[in-house]
């Protein structure tokens, strides 16, 4: 079986929080990026390393198939394959392009082209949203482009015993979980219930500075110049103000006759 697993990098969404709450977060001058002074790291988005870690799970659990990592992306894209390569992925593709980053439909024509070429990818695992834009589209988009089978929010991806042809999905629902079998090709998205990623070993981190990703450039898959179908008009930071209480009281029978009444006097109580 040979697994494509489709990465991004992103700005540490925690560092991203921690500007906002101390409100020192800002967008540049563009309008259409934002402005951290260099300070916040970007890294793999964390739903995608979750991807590759659903697919590391599969061969662990006996399944022979290749791991395939690809990001499309600008010029420093690539620097997450590093660490899928140091977590267990085969090979590493960066497919180069500057205008990728706000348009999923556009990274899933890409990927699409990639995979008609490669000719074998039975499997397609992304994560199920971007921790930047949290857009969501390219899974669908992609499924849609390669005619395959799409599993969403999956918590787990295990081959289906008795066949070579289909894959056990179990998708985080609201209710639970639900499983559900899906015929290969496939896409499934993965989402955060499927757990924490294993940590890279120093065997696989050594095994990554030997490995540079193979480089692709977007106008091998789609025409150069042709017009993005989503764009980034602007960013903007909302004003977000803060206002906190504090009910004093000698015990804790007071203080919640205290929170009580308070509640009654602005009438979000009926009793």
């Amino acid at each position: 079986m040979h697994v494509l697993v489709c990465a991004k990098r992103v700005l540490d969404p925690d560092g991203v929080n921690g500007y906002a709450l101390w409100g020192r977060l800002k967008v540049d001058e563009s309008g259409r990026s934002f402005d951290t002074g260099g300070t916040v790291p970007r890294i793999i988005n964390a739903y995608d390393e979750q991807a590759l870690e659903a697919a590391l799970r599969l061969r662990d659990a006996g399944v022979d198939c290749r791991i395939t990592a690809l990001t499309v992306g600008g010029e420093d894209a690539g620097e997450i394959l590093k660490r899928c390569v140091a977590m267990g992925a085969d090979r590493a593709i960066h497919v180069f392009d500057a205008e990728a980053q706000t348009d999923g439909f556009r990274v899933a024509r890409i990927v699409a082209a990639l995979v008609g070429e490669l000719a074998d990818v039975d499997l397609v695992l992304c994560g199920r949203q971007g921790s930047d834009y949290d857009q969501g589209a390219m899974p669908g988009a992609l499924a849609e482009w390669l005619g395959a089978s799409l599993v969403t929010m999956a918590s787990g991806v295990a081959a289906e015993p008795g066949t070579d042809g289909a894959v056990r999905v179990t998708r985080a629902v609201p209710n639970g979980e639900e499983m559900v079998r899906a015929q290969l090709p496939a896409v499934v998205s993965v989402s955060n219930e499927l757990g924490q990623p294993r940590y890279p070993s120093s065997r696989g981190m050594l095994a990554a500075r030997r490995t540079p990703p193979e480089r692709r450039e977007a106008t091998e898959f789609v025409e150069a110049g042709e017009t993005a179908t989503v764009e980034l008009v602007q960013l903007i930071v909302p004003d977000v103000q803060g206002q906190c209480e504090v009910i004093e009281g000698e015990d804790v029978r007071t203080k919640a006759a205290g929170l009580m009444a308070r509640l009654r006097e602005r009438g979000l109580l009926n009793v």
